[in-house]
């Protein structure tokens, strides 16, 4: 009877700690399901701040579209003008007086011309490569997300650092384009 009562009383000292164990494992639980709640809402923030960084990305574009769309209109009247210059050179090579001087200011209107489309093909270039760079930020950005929720909202803030410097940068080449254009223009 004693060695029942022995047994009995083991059991019970078993099963005590065993209820303190479930007891730390419980608060442990807890404090898993609370920092993870932490977690989820810090996510959410760096969500909406990647939404915003979106928002602001896309009005660039437009922008950045608005000026490629001025780019091809004054690449157009720089074509109209080439057309003209080869008109003008047919009226020259009928008039045999000023044969010489004709054809040397063709010449050199010809060469600055050309210059003149290079640069703005490398202003294209320029912005396509901007635009290559934003998009491939967004999708670095995307599966930094997939990847690691825990430091989405570290990667946030460097990712907006980085997006609003390639911003500012492409603005300066676009204004750089622009001044060369006019310049061109004015010439």
């Amino acid at each position: 009877m004693e060695e029942k009562l022995d047994i009995i009383l083991l059991e019970l000292g078993k099963l005590d700690s065993g209820q303190k164990e479930l007891i730390t494992r419980t608060v442990r639980m807890e404090k898993g399901q609370n920092e993870l709640l932490d977690r989820t809402e810090n996510l959410e923030i760096g969500q909406k701040e990647l939404i915003g960084c979106t928002d602001n990305l896309g009005k660039g574009q437009k922008e950045l579209i608005t000026g490629l769309k001025q780019l091809t209109i004054r690449t157009e009247k720089l074509e109209k003008g080439q057309n003209e210059l080869i008109t003008g050179q047919k009226q020259l090579t009928t008039r045999t007086e000023n044969l010489e001087k004709g054809q040397t200011e063709l010449i050199i209107g010809q060469k600055q011309l050309t210059t003149r489309m290079e640069n703005v093909e490398t202003g294209l270039d320029h912005l396509s490569a901007g635009q290559n760079e934003i998009k491939d930020l967004i999708k670095h950005t995307t599966t930094l997300m997939t990847e690691n929720f825990t430091y989405i909202r570290k990667d946030m803030k460097a990712l907006a650092f980085d997006v609003n410097s390639d911003v500012e940068l492409l603005f300066k080449e676009v204004a750089d384009v622009k001044r060369r254009v006019n310049k061109l223009e004015n010439k």
